[in-house]
């Protein structure tokens, strides 16, 4: 069972009677600024041992879209550094619904919602929604890191409050879908 913030108290109708709903790209949640579901690294693909912006400092300007590439004894600036090894740096784009794990005031208020419903089998949304798109989502926890790297399921620590747990389905556009009756449970509004 997860938790689900919605902004309007109405949208919990569709989750509890069945209806549609509205599914959006991650990079509709992406902003300079980090603020309740937005997020200056969503949709962020960084894997690398390197945390690729700062090679800046040295003059080297990589943009995303790249990978699988091999700094091997670079000097920068007369100085020896370890080996920069870069495996993916790009955006990447798909469809994500965002749970949280546990009811919390708190965290509805953070990212201004009204009301919470409980979802009560995740595998049984996802998969209503993997046929109407026709594509596999990818569910789990969040987790949350202090350094460079990202990806979907990997957020910076400034995020950690939000006990994320989240559905991504690689799909190029938004999308609403239908879900049956009995999603969802009514838990709370939150005035």
């Amino acid at each position: 069972e997860k938790h689900l913030y919605l902004t309007e108290i109405e949208w919990s109708e569709a989750w509890i009677n069945g209806g549609e709903i509205p599914i959006y790209l991650a990079s509709t949640y992406l902003s300079d600024e980090r603020s309740g579901t937005q997020t200056p690294d969503e949709n962020l693909i960084h894997e690398s041992n390197f945390d690729v912006p700062s090679l800046e400092q040295h003059g080297i300007k990589i943009g995303k879209g790249c990978s699988n590439i091999r700094f091997i004894n670079p000097t920068f600036n007369g100085q020896k550094h370890p080996d920069i090894h870069i495996e993916e740096y790009r955006q990447e784009d798909g469809l994500i619904l965002s749970f949280c794990n546990n009811f919390s005031e708190e965290i509805a208020r953070n990212l201004g919602k009204k009301c919470c419903v409980k979802i009560r089998d995740m595998e049984l949304l996802r998969k209503k929604v993997d046929k109407q798109l026709g594509y596999k989502g990818k569910m789990g926890n969040c987790e949350y890191t202090n350094d460079h790297r990202r990806n979907h399921f990997l957020k910076s620590v400034e995020d950690s409050w939000q006990d994320e747990y989240r559905i991504f389905w690689k799909y190029s556009k938004n999308k609403k879908v239908k879900i049956p009756s009995g999603m969802a449970e009514f838990v709370a509004i939150f005035e």
